[in-house]
């Protein structure tokens, strides 16, 4: 009896200890990995510090101006092309002042939400989903390029959303209002997510609690919407992008090169102009809808298809959009976030250099048609996101064991 304890004692023992190493190993892996990763937002400082942008900065130095002479309401009356939330555009002008003029000082203050956002997820993504989804965006070339070099508040718009939706999943519904409202006083992209929002708060109380949030996120719209409300409508919600050679636009200019198609891609490329936001706002309800009545999903996976969904069938398009979905894809299915970070990052890279004017500071004027967009690698960027929403919505549908939305990092969050 006696050996027995003693050998039962020891196997414990050696239990413990094999723990003990495994834990260690693992906190050592952690710091390499946050190393590499540090090394990630390093580049993402050299390249904010050492570049202009896009001629994006031109467009924000002009609102800027703008909102400085005229105030924000005058501005969306008098510069149908200001179609940005009035904080970015007080915020604008603040940066424009900070820089006395120096443009590429105010590039760099322009770009400072962008690089908020990064910290905001990658820090999101390394409590929540675990040190490899961590690394995997850190290094994603879509995220450096857009955060540090385009010159826009995209990555701030789609950190926000990440947080929003984790809060949601996390039954924090009251700052997941908060939070909603938040990206939406950044860039109005999110409001393509409303049905799933709105149609996945589990009972009254929560979607009240949510709503009190967002109402008070959104209170900032008010003082402009007093005197320029339709301006603002016609800026920000009727606002039609410009086309560009990017999915099923590309699809179409390609078959309208064909004689005997060009008529019927034509007429079908007219009506997706102004139709297609309609295709698109359908096909989000469709994935509330699913998650509502067939399979439940977590909110981070319906607004990972619903941003997905958005670069799907956008009519229009800006290459700094590629990072709307990026954050969200590295959280619920990590080999789609870095296939989709990889070669998305590639093509607008591509869009940079051929389009740069100057070495140093890196400065690029991009075309408003993006002919590049329609090459096969960005037709196959864009079958990524189109595989992304075929799998899940499958597995939603069946109700397998895929529901839960996440690949092995994102099986890690913390919903404590």
């Amino acid at each position: 009896m006696a050996r027995r304890l003693i050998t039962e004692g020891s196997a414990s023992s050696s239990e413990q200890k094999q723990a003990a190493q495994k834990k260690e190993t693992s906190h050592k892996l952690a710091w390499i990995w946050l190393g590499l990763g540090l090394v990630g937002c390093a580049l993402r400082g050299w390249v904010w510090w050492n570049s202009i942008g896009s001629n994006d900065i031109l467009l924000w130095s002009s609102h800027a101006q703008s909102i400085l002479s005229v105030g924000v309401a005058r501005t969306y009356e008098d510069v149908p092309l200001f179609n940005h939330p009035p904080i970015m555009g007080i915020y604008a002008a603040h940066a424009w002042a900070w820089s006395h003029g120096d443009f590429l000082k105010f590039s760099r203050y322009i770009k400072i939400p962008g690089l908020t956002g990064e910290a905001l997820t990658l820090w999101a993504l390394w409590r929540f989903a675990g040190y490899r989804a961590f690394l995997a965006y850190a290094w994603l070339p879509a995220a450096i390029l857009v955060s540090a070099y385009h010159g826009s508040t995209d990555c701030l718009c789609a950190a926000l959303v990440l947080v929003a939706a984790i809060s949601f999943d996390r039954k924090q519904y009251f700052l997941s209002g908060l939070l909603w409202s938040a990206a939406l006083n950044v860039k109005l992209i999110p409001l393509v997510l409303v049905p799933v929002v709105v149609l996945s708060a589990p009972k009254i109380r929560d979607f009240i609690r949510l709503a009190i949030g967002a109402t008070i996120g959104l209170l900032s719209f008010i003082p402009p919407a007093l005197t320029a409300g339709h301006a603002m409508y016609r800026n920000m919600i009727a606002y039609h992008p410009v086309a560009s050679n990017w999915g099923i636009t590309a699809l179409l200019n390609t078959a309208g090169r064909r004689p005997s198609l060009h008529a019927a891609s034509a007429a079908v490329l007219h009506w997706y102009g102004t139709g297609g936001r309609y295709i698109l706002l359908a096909s989000v309800l469709a994935v509330a809808l699913l998650s509502k009545f067939r399979c439940r999903l977590p909110m981070t996976m319906q607004a990972a298809l619903g941003s997905a969904l958005f670069l799907v069938f956008a009519p229009g398009f800006g290459i700094q959009y590629v990072v709307f979905a990026a954050p969200l894809l590295c959280f619920v299915d990590l080999t789609t976030g870095l296939i989709w970070g990889w070669m998305s990052g590639l093509v607008i890279g591509y869009a940079y250099w051929v389009s740069l004017m100057q070495t140093f500071p890196f400065q690029s004027t991009l075309t408003l048609r993006h002919p590049f967009l329609s090459t096969p690698l960005g037709l196959l960027a864009w079958a990524v996101l189109v595989h992304f929403v075929w799998k899940h919505a499958r597995a939603a549908w069946k109700c397998s064991p895929q529901i839960a939305g996440v690949n092995e990092p994102s099986a890690k969050v913390d919903i404590e």
